[in-house]
């Protein structure tokens, strides 16, 4: 089955937490638990494709990596963005961009 072309960034607050919780999901549907909304198939980035690591990032990713869907109540939703998916453009397709690459021991001349 092709993935969606369509994303959604979801904010939303769990239990008690002061913090709200920003996620990328597939799919946000109703839930078929009264005044409930679900939020299915998770999305993070795949390791290789990080440039750098954000601690609040890599804690939700291991929160969420088991989690098929969650069922959150209506009233702990803030926002929900619908988002349509574009293609990554890398540093290597913009010409004032580029890679840092290691230092050399040798002076530059």
């Amino acid at each position: 089955m092709k993935e969606p072309a369509i994303r959604y960034r979801v904010k939303f607050f769990e239990k008690d937490q002061k913090e709200p919780i920003e996620a990328m999901v597939r799919y946000v549907e109703p839930s078929e638990f009264p005044g409930l909304v679900c939020f299915r198939s998770f999305v993070f980035e795949k390791e290789g494709d990080k440039k750098i690591i954000l601690p609040h990032e890599e804690a939700l990713q291991k929160r969420f990596e088991n989690t098929r869907s969650i069922h959150v109540p209506y009233h702990n939703i803030l926002f929900i963005e619908e988002l349509e998916v574009e293609p990554r453009v890398t540093s290597a397709k913009v010409p004032y961009l580029r890679d840092i690459k290691a230092e050399t021991d040798d002076p530059p001349s």
